[in-house]
């Protein structure tokens, strides 16, 4: 097979030494360096000029159509990083390079190049710039736009249009815009490259897939909510997996299938050697929910391992945490590669795979969130099983948050583009705009425009109140959810959707206004080092290299036209007893990526306190009987598209 011819190729190619490469400088400084940062550029720019004088054999393999799901692939791509990750640094940066030039569009060369130089000691706390930059074919629909010159023109598929021109034809289109926003892409494929599932798993990877992936639930269904369509239901092995998927879709993209609506699941699929077959995959979710009855997990030897939300994680996404691959399968991953060959399950007609195959297209599918619900169908079933919260788990003696409130700091930041001079609090604007965003295909430098959703800056404001004679480390939990007819809190404990994450000291026997700006926000993901600001030598330590982390201009929900109204929830805990260790700090975008290598700092259950069910009837109860949170209704507003 293709793997096969690659791997020896690449064996004999370990054996040969390697070239003295003028082309390349690096000093492989054991700090973070500037220089160095532009020098691997050439790892994901492909040299429209380059004249292939560091030529090898390897090169020239076609590489296989690689995908995260298949775990032989991955044992395979993580093995030649490995490989790579113990070259010099100049030897490192060559290889990758070439294989740059000679497969400027391939997912699996990124791929490699990521992970191999984040293994690598010199290079692994460098800013990466965005896929989204390195290979656009994956995230803009190329072949639409009108090219002058240099300069790209036009815009790609998913503009938002359909937020404005409503769309009856197929209503799924009306959120094109939030599915194809490339910095969810970004995300969900860079959540992948530092969660493999074919390496020791990292603390609480298990919990924190979950936790990630219903989060983007929710933010999915407050959206749905905003345009009018019903809440995703779930689609997988005997929930909708023998009748028909509903739901076409066409990314526009030179990598990926379309899908016609109305096709059924095949009977089976195969991927290289290893066939997927839907009536297995139904079994082992028995097993699953057998073992969430009796509360534990059999490992392959028979023995009993405690069954908790990480090992249930790990064990869904069959990562090197599962507790017995054998009897519980690799649900996760083989729904997704199932789904994305539905076109051409025994590959006869030799068509591409659909979004769901890459994990940076996955999610503009709409099916991405009917698996992903089916998913999450399984962890439910062990949240309705875990102990209740009980006020006592709550509250903070001595701690009383008196008020919580929204203030809008647009007016301040950048009045011309405010939408209403009136300074609101409690209301928040969102809309829409083109941007423009530089990315390297392998035709030279280009510029597309792409209309995306914005949202004005604003703070939460949280006055609280410590009684006691001594300081209080506090980590504030902020939370929104749309305001639904049905307030029954165990029904709209899934809705509630994080929005922040900090810490703050409160003197004793002192009240005070903690304010935290929401481009501050845990979730989100640091600025982006771009290709531009690593040649300029203006990378910060505020640019995480992992790329990891909610994008920016989603943070909240879009919202309606007529303003939807949504709670605003904060509970404020003990940080001295709820961080991990003594030095866990919740800076970057630690709530949906934890901490590269630490330990996830917050000892609290993802999402706490809204994972599993707690003995109030409304959120206005749970505000009564906890004085340490509070809540606020706000209303979002929708302003249309912007020029």
């Amino acid at each position: 097979t293709q793997f096969i011819v690659f791997f020896f190729v690449k064996l004999a190619y370990f054996f040969r030494k390697m070239p003295n490469l003028d082309s390349v400088s690096c000093a492989c400084p054991k700090t973070v360096d500037l220089e160095l940062n532009k020098e691997i550029l050439k790892v994901f720019i492909k040299d429209v000029e380059y004249k292939y004088k560091n030529l090898v054999p390897a090169h020239q393999v076609s590489l296989p159509r690689f995908t995260v799901f298949d775990e032989r692939q991955m044992r395979a791509v993580h093995a030649e990083a490995e490989r790579l990750a113990a070259l010099d640094c100049s030897e490192l940066i060559a290889e990758l390079s070439d294989l740059k030039n000679w497969h400027p569009d391939s997912g699996y060369v990124d791929y490699l190049a990521r992970i191999a130089l984040f293994k690598h000691k010199d290079t692994r706390n460098l800013t990466l710039p965005p896929a989204s930059q390195t290979i656009p074919s994956s995230f803009f629909d190329m072949d639409k736009v009108q090219r002058k010159g240099k300069l790209l023109l036009g815009a790609a598929k998913g503009q938002g249009m359909a937020t404005v021109v409503k769309i009856e034809v197929d209503p799924e289109q009306n959120l094109n815009w939030w599915r194809e926003d490339p910095g969810l892409a970004e995300h969900h494929y860079n959540w992948h490259v530092y969660y493999p599932s074919t390496e020791p798993e990292k603390d609480r990877q298990g919990e924190l897939f979950a936790y990630m992936h219903e989060q983007m639930l929710a933010r999915y269904n407050a959206e749905r909510l905003g345009v009018g369509l019903p809440p995703v239901v779930p689609f997988g092995p005997g929930i909708g997996w023998d009748g028909i998927l509903t739901e076409g879709y066409n990314p526009n993209l030179e990598k990926c299938s379309f899908r016609p609506a109305a096709m059924s699941v095949p009977e089976s699929t195969s991927i290289g050697s290893r066939i997927i077959v839907p009536s297995i995959m139904k079994t082992n979710t028995e097993r699953l929910a057998i073992a969430i009855a009796r509360n534990y997990l059999e490992d392959p030897k028979g023995n009993k391992v405690e069954l908790t939300m990480d090992k249930l994680g790990c064990t869904m996404e069959a990562n090197m945490g599962s507790v017995n691959k054998k009897m519980y399968g690799n649900i996760h991953n083989d729904g997704h590669v199932l789904l994305s060959l539905i076109n051409d399950p025994k590959n006869a007609y030799n068509i591409k795979a659909g979004p769901m195959y890459h994990t940076n297209t996955a999610p503009k599918d709409p099916v991405f969130y009917r698996w992903h619900k089916f998913v999450d169908t399984i962890f439910d079933d062990l949240r309705s099983n875990l102990t209740p919260h009980k006020v006592e788990d709550l509250t903070m003696e001595g701690i009383e948050v008196k008020s919580v409130w929204i203030e809008d700091l647009t007016e301040v930041d950048s009045p011309p583009n405010r939408f209403c001079q009136d300074v609101l609090t409690n209301r928040l604007y969102t809309w829409m705009a083109p941007e423009a965003q530089t990315v390297f295909p392998d035709q030279g430098e280009v510029t597309i425009t792409n209309t995306r959703m914005h949202h004005e800056t604003f703070t939460h404001n949280i006055k609280v109140k410590n009684t006691l004679m001594e300081d209080a480390t506090l980590v504030f939990r902020v939370f929104l959810a749309p305001a639904k007819s049905d307030d029954n809190l165990e029904t709209r404990r899934k809705d509630f959707i994080e929005l922040d994450r900090f810490v703050d000291v409160i003197e004793g026997g002192t009240e005070r206004i903690v304010s935290r700006r929401s481009d501050e926000s845990s979730v989100l993901v640091p600025p982006a080092g771009t290709v531009q600001q690593i040649l300029n030598g203006e990378i910060t330590d505020q640019q995480a290299p992992c790329g990891c982390g909610w994008p920016r201009n989603l943070l909240i929900p879009r919202g309606t036209v007529a303003g939807m109204r949504a709670d605003l929830y904060v509970l404020v805990t003990n940080w001295k007893e709820d961080a991990a260790s003594s030095s866990s700090q919740l800076s970057g975008s630690v709530s949906y990526c934890g901490k590269i290598d630490q330990l996830y700092p917050d000892k609290r259950p993802m999402g706490f306190p809204f994972d599993r069910a707690m003995g109030f009837d409304t959120l206005e109860d749970m505000v009564r009987a906890v004085p340490n949170s509070c809540s606020r209704e706000v209303e979002i507003v929708f302003k249309g598209l912007k020029e």
